[in-house]
């Protein structure tokens, strides 16, 4: 093992555009081969810009200013492209999900070396070697999606890790992780310093989950610059006090102690017997529980396990089955939204999710708009002062700190009336991705709410939360009530069911299966089965006769039944969703106008809609890119950049419908408006996410080559210019067959 440096950082600043300082500033450190780094300070230190000044994408992706200098294997960091600094410095970002491009876990590691242009069995090699030491080999043939949180966490460490980066970067990887998927990831880190080759450089708030691991800790201070550098336990044995000033979490800074409360009978919030359904799926399934009033509630569980659905249930968020939830003596499944609001009040994980207003003022006086003038008035001023918001009025929700978003958004929750005796207030993970100080902050907070006599109920996956501030713990597990009761004889249950190791990334028994033989159609290319059917679809247009779409109809039947793979989703389309489609729209038209005419109608939206089955059910998105790259000629970076972008659709509309239901709970206006105010944090997240996705694919060397290696070429056959030529004399028939017919007909 060398002692020379991997990165050596001496006197780094760095200053965003439209920042006034630097923010970290006069940073000097070295990492060296076999160190694990652990870099500490509160929110706004510059942790993350540090990691991205390492790897090049400061300044060459993201505009700001560096001073001082950044030296990568002895090399200047200010001469090297991101893509020459991806090959020396890994880069695993806080979000697993934005940082996925492919729908296959080997063709996701694949990426980075593809970028590089290096020969298909190296990418192999390499890939093979990064999934096996991730222990997700088995795994190679499945989408990312169906990993769980700590699995695809661990997905985008291995992509770092075939890149051969003799350092890692890693920023806050286990903030979206429960106890399990945490517990993977710091495996898989301690495996991969075991052999001294390789560094970390690991990003966190926390000393406790990370002290097992760290051999160095970096501690930067409110300025960023570095204020404590030194051994794990030395430093905390000698500057405790400084850490925690600094917002870092200590291990077991606090003793353990429930919550104060005054056993009642009075039950807040009661739930018989409650599912709740998505996509014909349970996504909790008969859940059961008396939550006891002025009590403090922590809902935990796994990744997945239904807790924030379970608090979006109680609240009236989504709304339950009527009968099945009772919340502040109210029917949660059908209280108006707004009597609702008066005892209920409900903080969403992203704040920005809940503002509907245009100014803090105006975000606080919607709670309040039932209310006379004066007295929405003297309602917002004490609330302003009560969540140290004043002088911030006239902003813009958007443009606060993350902590102040987190005030405004428990303030409009509870100004309505949440916080009295006897009103509820639910959280949905609080804390997530703050600092200490933050978090204490809003944990004070609401330890006040609880003792002015409100019930406070948190989702979370901390802990220490739990076994400080709760009175009582509700425990979910794929989708049940696994466990409740106070929180002294629940949380041992707790801490077993959040450390044992997940189980949803165990290798399956068909992982090594060979792939499923493709369809006929399969194994055509997109481009020719897009040319195939263009002439059909363009003809449908023009005709307004019975026989020309019935005819066409057939034809797509028949190419589907035998050329598509014949599974649910085919199925669906063609038993039931396209006959419906004729059914309802021949007797829609038919009320305005001739029966003919309107059959004529729904026979050719059903034959256009089966026409585009054809290559619809039969074409992947990255083969219909590798397609337009290898015929057309576009280029790469705008193919995979737009399936980045499609690989977005499904969370964009989770986004899309939590940012509905706080808009619906809040209230005001209609239907129309809040569809048009939910466009604006709904976008705002999408270009969050757009450039997380660009950071990650860049870190990866994206774009580094004109061309990159392509291990599933596209080519155009022989077979596929006969599929085309068939396609266009089928067309040709179909549209000549009604007038055969008729002059039949007619000789006859």
């Amino acid at each position: 093992m060398t002692d020379a440096p991997l990165a050596a950082l001496a006197r780094v600043g760095v200053t965003h555009l439209g920042a006034d300082r630097p923010s970290p500033r006069e940073v000097s450190l070295e990492i060296r081969p076999g160190e694990l780094v652990l870099l500490l300070g509160p929110s706004g230190s510059g942790k993350s810009t540090l990691a991205l000044t390492l790897n090049g994408l400061i300044p060459h992706a993201l505009d700001a200013d560096v001073d001082g200098t950044v030296r990568i294997d002895g090399r200047d960091a200010a001469e090297m492209t991101p893509a020459q600094a991806s090959t020396r410095v890994g880069m695993v970002f806080q979000d697993p999900d934005a940082q996925i491009v492919t729908s296959t876990v080997l063709d996701e590691v694949a990426f980075g070396l593809e970028n590089l242009l290096l020969p298909v069995p190296e990418v192999l090699e390499r890939s093979e070697s990064a999934l096996r030491r991730m222990g997700l080999w088995e795994r190679r043939h499945d989408d990312p999606a169906v990993l769980s949180g700590g699995g695809r966490q661990r997905l985008a460490i291995a992509c770092a890790l075939a890149m051969r980066a003799p350092l890692l970067v890693l920023d806050e990887p286990t903030a979206n992780l429960d106890a399990a998927g945490a517990a993977e990831v710091s495996a898989a880190l301690a495996e991969l310093v075991a052999d001294g080759e390789q560094a970390v450089l690991l990003i966190d708030h926390d000393l406790e989950a990370a002290l097992p691991l760290a051999t160095r800790v970096v501690a930067l201070d409110r300025e960023g610059r570095v204020a404590l550098d030194g051994e794990p336990r030395a430093l905390l044995r000698e500057h405790a006090d400084e850490l925690r000033a600094l917002g870092v979490w200590l291990p077991d800074d606090a003793p353990e102690r429930p919550a104060a409360w005054t056993p009642t009978a009075e039950i807040a919030v009661s739930a018989r017997g409650l599912t709740v359904m998505r996509d014909r799926r349970a996504l909790i399934r008969d859940v059961s529980l008396e939550i006891p009033a002025r009590s403090f509630t922590a809902i935990v569980g796994p990744n997945g396990a239904g807790k924030t659905t379970l608090a979006q249930a109680l609240a009236g968020v989504v709304p339950p089955p009527r009968g099945t939830v009772r919340v502040a003596g109210l029917d949660a499944g059908s209280a108006p939204p707004p009597r609702l609001a008066e005892h209920v009040g409900f903080v969403f994980q992203n704040p920005e999710h809940q503002f509907i207003a245009h100014t803090v003022r105006g975000e606080l006086a919607h709670s309040l708009r039932h209310l006379e003038a004066a007295e929405r008035d003297r309602r917002v001023a004490e609330a302003l002062e009560r969540f140290d918001l004043t002088g911030l009025e006239d902003r813009h929700p958007f443009r606060l700190s993350g902590g102040q978003k987190r005030r405004l958004s428990v303030a409009t929750a509870l100004v309505a009336g949440a916080d009295r005796p006897g009103g509820v207030l639910v959280l949905d993970e609080p804390t997530f991705g703050q600092d200490r100080a933050r978090a204490e902050e809003l944990l004070r907070l609401l330890d006040e709410v609880h003792r002015g006599g409100a019930t406070v109920i948190v989702v979370t996956h901390d802990l220490r939360l739990v076994a400080r501030h709760s009175t009582h713990t509700a425990v979910m597990d794929d989708g049940r009530l696994a466990a409740f009761g106070p929180t002294a004889e629940v949380l041992p249950a707790a801490r077993a069911l959040l450390t044992r190791r997940a189980t949803g990334d165990a290798p399956r028994a068909a992982a090594d299966a060979a792939p499923t033989r493709a369809a006929p159609l399969e194994r055509l290319n997109p481009l020719a089965k897009l040319a195939a059917v263009t002439p059909a679809l363009a003809a449908l247009v023009f005709t307004r006769d019975i026989l020309t779409p019935a005819l066409f109809l057939a034809a797509a039947y028949a190419a589907v039944l035998i050329g598509a793979r014949r599974d649910r989703r085919a199925a669906l389309w063609l038993a039931v969703t396209l006959p419906a489609i004729v059914l309802v729209l021949a007797a829609g038209f038919s009320l305005w106008t001739a029966p003919a005419t309107g059959l004529a109608t729904a026979l050719r939206l059903a034959a256009l809609l089966a026409i585009a089955l054809v290559p619809g059910l039969t074409t992947e998105g990255p083969d219909v890119v590798r397609a337009l790259v290898a015929q057309l000629r576009v280029p790469y970076r705008v193919g995979y950049a737009a399936l980045a972008a499609y690989r977005f659709v499904p969370r964009l509309r989770h986004e899309r419908a939590v940012i509905r239901a706080a808009h619906r709970v809040r209230g005001g206006g209609s239907a129309l408006s809040r569809a048009v105010g939910s466009l604006i944090p709904l976008l705002a997240g999408a270009i969050r996410h757009a450039e997380r996705v660009a950071l990650a694919m860049d870190a990866r060397a994206f774009g580094a080559h004109p061309e990159r290696t392509e291990r599933h070429p596209i080519p155009w056959r022989r077979r596929d210019g006969a599929a085309v030529a068939i396609g266009w004399a089928v067309t040709a028939a179909l549209l000549a067959a009604p007038a055969l017919a008729s002059g039949f007909s007619g000789g006859m």
